[in-house]
């Protein structure tokens, strides 16, 4: 049975001391990203190792792997998303820190709160590592529906606007 994730740390005591966690998050505890999938099941298993670097900036390096069931735009079916995120945040407590930080990091942004979720974060970077347009690599609809629309482009011409100029012009000649 693998081990769930803690619902609360300090971030910035588990950087100073290279605490690592591991642990599972059921995708059903993802409630923000639960309206961009087919369905809630599985789990994500995630790392998380806390240091500080060599210029005194705490980070978490994250890897969060797992397989989300994305909703495919095409057919709207479900569709396998496999989950495999690498992520080096610096722990951050003020905006104003963000503009020094080294170019490797992103920021997590924790303000002046001493526990935080780590579920929260976990979240916030698989949003990030989802597709705009989740589709299938495959032809995904039948041959017929990509067909029958490009034969009906063809087939219609366009009204010219100044036909019914022609039209009127043609009724006063006669």
């Amino acid at each position: 049975m693998h081990q769930q994730l803690p619902r609360e740390i300090d971030p910035f005591r588990f950087a100073h001391n290279g605490v690592q966690i591991s642990g599972t998050l059921p995708v059903t505890s993802l409630t923000r990203l639960a309206d961009k999938l087919a369905n809630t099941q599985g789990d994500i298993q995630v790392t998380l190792q806390f240091d500080v670097d060599q210029t005194g900036t705490p980070y978490v390096e994250g890897i969060f792997v797992g397989q989300l069931a994305l909703l495919c735009e095409r057919c709207m079916q479900a569709m396998p998303f496999k989950v495999e995120i690498k992520s080096l945040l610096a722990l951050v407590s003020h905006e104003r820190k963000i503009e020094g930080l080294a170019e490797q990091y992103d920021p997590w942004l924790l303000g002046h709160s001493d526990a935080v979720n780590p579920a929260d974060m976990v979240e916030d970077e698989i949003i990030l590592a989802l597709p705009l347009v989740p589709r299938h690599e495959h032809a995904c609809l039948p041959e017929d529906l990509w067909s029958a629309g490009e034969q009906q482009i063809e087939t219609e011409k366009p009204v010219s606007p100044f036909a019914v100029l022609s039209a009127l012009k043609t009724n006063k000649e006669h």
